[in-house]
């Protein structure tokens, strides 16, 4: 019979991560810590978890409509890349590209829509130069900072001209639709103008539980320290909107004036249960600072308060400037 002996070990601390092992761990992810004997003796230990390690790594597998995605994004990177070749008339700046969230197709922005929009800007990411796409997340916190929700970019000309300001020269959009079993994306690549570049769609393999997302609203929870904060749409459904009482309309600031300019501008303007203007933003500007200049005009109006069951309540409607000469 062999004895006992004391086989000398060390202990040490192995901290796992539910993605590769190689990567740090982003801050408030999953992470745990296992303490193991480690000596020569125990290979077969050793073995087993470099397995469940790589049986985990292999858990992380595209969704099933990745397919269909790299198929899009490679068409686009190709119109996108064919823009900066004379003759083009708006290829003096280098791309700096969009990709807005699809809704479903009754217009509402839904989970899976933000997924494959992700995906799709992450596909052409790898495809453009490493400047080319506006991070998705950027421009979704820079429009939550200006209290601008879903809804409003819904409204006509509202993302073109928001995804102009941030800083974008190209804009994907897309519509999701379904009909029995099947799901739609279809695409068009526009300039913020509105000059079409190109169009494209493709079927979308989806699991039935993939597809329910197209139902599911984004959490996309206002910024309390917004410029604007609105109540939601569901605690001012079937209010009466409030009445304008006096409202000076706004003027053209000097450089416009000079200029020429004149158009259209769209404002969302938040009004009290006093009738008070509480804050105003714009959601369609100008040039010349006539965006800005509507805004501290429109703070001045004053509003008799929207009602909802006979009483008074805090609302935000939008409100269309219209600058002409006449």
């Amino acid at each position: 019979m062999l004895k006992d002996r004391f086989i000398p070990a060390r202990i040490f601390k192995l901290r796992l991560w539910n993605s590769s092992p190689t990567f740090n761990a982003p801050a408030g992810s999953n992470t745990g810590s296992l303490v193991l004997i480690y000596s020569p003796h125990m290979r077969l230990l050793r073995y087993l978890l470099l397995l469940a390690c790589a049986a985990s790594a292999a858990g992380q597998t595209p969704p099933t409509y990745q397919p269909q995605i790299d198929t899009l994004a490679d068409r686009l990177a190709r119109d996108i890349q064919r823009l900066s070749q004379p003759p083009t008339h708006k290829s003096a700046l280098p791309p700096r590209i969009l990709v807005a969230d699809f809704p479903n197709q009754r217009g509402q922005s839904n989970v899976l829509g933000q997924r494959i929009a992700d995906a799709l800007a992450d596909a052409l990411q790898t495809r453009l130069s490493p400047n080319a796409l506006l991070p998705r997340k950027q421009f979704q916190e820079a429009m939550q900072s200006a209290g601008i929700s879903p809804d409003d970019l819904r409204k006509h000309g509202v993302l073109a001209w928001q995804a102009a300001h941030t800083g974008a020269n190209l804009l994907i959009t897309g519509r999701l639709s379904r009909t029995d079993e099947t799901t739609t994306l279809e695409l068009t690549l526009t300039h913020p103008d509105g000059d079409q570049v190109s169009t494209a769609s493709t079927e979308l393999t989806l699991s039935p539980d993939l597809a329910k997302l197209a139902r599911d609203p984004v959490d996309w929870s206002p910024d309390p320290n917004a410029a604007m904060v609105c109540p939601s749409p569901a605690d001012t459904k079937g209010a009466a909107p409030p009445k304008c009482t006096l409202c000076n309309p706004p003027s053209f600031t000097e450089a416009a004036r000079k200029a020429g300019w004149q158009g259209n501008l769209l404002l969302k303007v938040a009004v009290d249960e006093q009738g008070q203007v509480h804050s105003a933003i714009v959601l369609i500007g100008g040039p010349y600072g006539v965006g800005e200049h509507a805004v501290e005009t429109v703070r001045q109006w004053q509003f008799q308060p929207a009602t909802k069951d006979g009483q008074p309540v805090r609302i935000c409607v939008p409100v269309e400037v219209n600058l002409r000469y006449y």
